[in-house]
């Protein structure tokens, strides 16, 4: 396949043309049959009732354990569920949040419901395994799941205050039959690692170091309970943070800690997730919405989980939504105020002075990026190695290019694009060949461009050889291009894909003479100044390089 001329020695160096394309005919096919099934499922959500309960725990026995940023979970979903329209929204937080404080809230809602409504049911906070009883033989790994309250211990009457999975499905077992709706979100984890290695030094893991249970006072349901399964439910969708071999962090957006999951869950019953605009929520909207904000959030070291997924893919609930200005207000102030933190280790702090939206801090808990000085190496907390043999001289253009890229990806999050990497999440190898595909754009017009680990820019759409390219429609395409992991250097990647309303010259004309990195240095402030009064949508995707994990 013919390249595409790439200035300058690039990592990702061989682009080529492998475009998949819908037919209009397939497509306008397609969408009458959603638009049909649509109607009647709004029809239906915006009839039905809207509930809520949100748990959130950072308080534990101890401080070992505690966390920042689930309480604030379950205030923020709250809060979306009340701006939705809920009739009732019931929230726990730590020490209220105790087991039959849960439960009681549990059944008095579902007591209340009617078949048709929809529950949401959130948790934040640790999940963990435990041992399934002996003789029952459910589970593949022989562990049960379960959700940690704020007094649990290992021994004696704390050992009450967890929920394991069996009880979960028994409890939702009683909105099941009654028809009702449930979408159940844990943002927590259970155990588990990471796509690509991280220091992650600082960072709160939602899956807690308590030891094992050596005096446990729970009995659990009968067996009969551990045989069920998402898939027994026609009622309930599951929204897990993560798979359950995977780890959940707090990560820092607009300045607090947070899930991530629950942060765009709240975002989605604000409206966010309402793609097609008809004022209701399926579940394949819901999948798409979280798993590209997540990811933009955590460097999509995080994949959410939707079970079971249904080929009607009814709605779950319905959403009132924001009006245009008030989406490009909220997008404006959310990306602007996102400031870069830097924590030093063995260098100065003078080295990075003076650059705009980047704050060095001290205690590693609180950064984005880590800079080992002494050995060059640059750490993104929860991404992992972003760069290598970075200087007091190169350092300042790996922080600008972070910078530019938490005002990118705060904004892809409000409106991500279909973007990913079928070969996986991981690090790429040193000769190996990356897959991407982007699609699910809502304006016609692609800018693509790359910002390597050392902070250039290698801009690739519009190719000026390409005749057409600049005004092609791409919203009915979804973009797929391999690229080379080839010379040094190795690291972080970011493939930025803006899809706007109208050609954007400006930005091609600056992009194109950004080709080193000093050159570089008003990326973000070129990207906001542009941008500023258009129509657009951003989606990043990471792409790590070189050796190891």
């Amino acid at each position: 396949m013919k390249q595409r001329s790439v200035t300058g020695p690039s990592i990702l160096a061989a682009l080529s043309p492998c475009y998949a394309y819908r037919s209009v005919k397939a497509v306008m096919a397609m969408a009458l049959v959603v638009l049909i099934g649509s109607l009647a499922g709004v029809a239906r959500a915006q009839a039905a009732s809207l509930y809520g309960l949100t748990i959130g725990v950072d308080d534990y026995i101890g401080v070992q354990n505690d966390l920042e940023g689930a309480v604030r979970d379950a205030e923020d979903i709250a809060d979306a569920l009340r701006s939705a329209g809920a009739k009732e929204v019931v929230t726990l937080l730590d020490r209220k949040a105790s087991k039959k404080a849960i439960e009681a809230a549990w059944n008095a809602i579902v007591a209340k419901a009617k078949a048709g409504d929809t529950i949401v049911f959130s948790y934040a906070g640790h999940g963990s395994q435990e041992n399934e009883p002996a003789g029952r033989g459910d589970e593949e790994d022989g562990m049960n799941e379960n959700f940690l309250l704020a007094g649990y211990e290992v021994k004696g009457p704390g050992t009450l205050q967890r929920i394991v999975d069996d009880e979960i499905f028994l409890w939702l077992k009683r909105a099941e039959d009654k028809k009702v709706r449930v979408v159940f979100v844990a943002d927590s984890c259970h155990s588990g690692t990471m796509h690509r290695s991280a220091r992650a030094e600082g960072v709160k893991f939602r899956s807690g170091n308590f030891g094992k249970l050596i005096e446990d006072r729970l009995v659990l349901p009968l067996a009969d309970a551990s045989k069920l399964s998402e898939q027994d439910y026609q009622n309930v969708t599951f929204v897990g943070a993560t798979s359950e071999d995977q780890l959940t962090p707090e990560v820092s957006i607009q300045g607090e800690k947070r899930g991530a999951l629950s942060w765009a869950l709240a975002r989605a019953i604000e409206g966010r997730a309402d793609f097609n605009g008809n004022g209701e929520v399926t579940q394949l909207e819901l999948l798409g919405f979280v798993v590209n904000a997540v990811h933009a959030h955590v460097e999509s070291q995080q994949t959410p989980q939707i079970r079971p997924l249904r080929a009607n893919s009814e709605a779950l609930f319905a959403v009132r939504g924001l009006t245009r200005s008030e989406t490009e207000r909220k997008d404006r102030k959310a990306a602007d105020s996102e400031t870069l933190h830097v924590a030093i280790d063995g260098g100065k702090a003078s080295a990075l002075s003076g650059l705009p939206a980047i704050k060095v801090v001290s205690a590693k808990s609180d950064a984005d990026l880590i800079w080992y000085a002494k050995t060059g190496k640059v750490d993104h907390v929860v991404g992992g190695t972003v760069a290598e043999n970075v200087g007091a001289g190169e350092m300042p253009a790996v922080a600008v290019k972070w910078a530019a890229l938490k005002w990118l990806k705060a904004r892809a999050a409000l409106a991500p694009i279909d973007g990913s990497l079928p070969k996986g999440n991981g690090r790429y190898q040193i000769g190996g060949t990356v897959e991407v595909a982007i699609g699910g754009a809502r304006y016609p017009h692609l800018t693509l461009f790359n910002l390597p680990p050392d902070g250039r820019v290698e801009f690739f759409i519009p190719d000026p050889q390409r005749k057409g390219e600049a005004k092609k429609d791409w919203r009915r395409t979804t973009l797929q291009e391999k690229f080379k992991v080839a010379d040094p250097p190795y690291g972080a990647e970011h493939l930025v894909a803006i899809f706007s309303a109208e050609v954007l010259d400006d930005l091609h004309a600056a992009l194109r003479m950004m080709r080193t990195a000093n050159k570089a240095a008003a990326l973000r402030t070129t990207l906001e100044e542009v941008l500023k009064s258009k129509d657009f949508q951003v989606g990043v995707l990471d792409i790590y390089t070189g050796s190891g994990k």
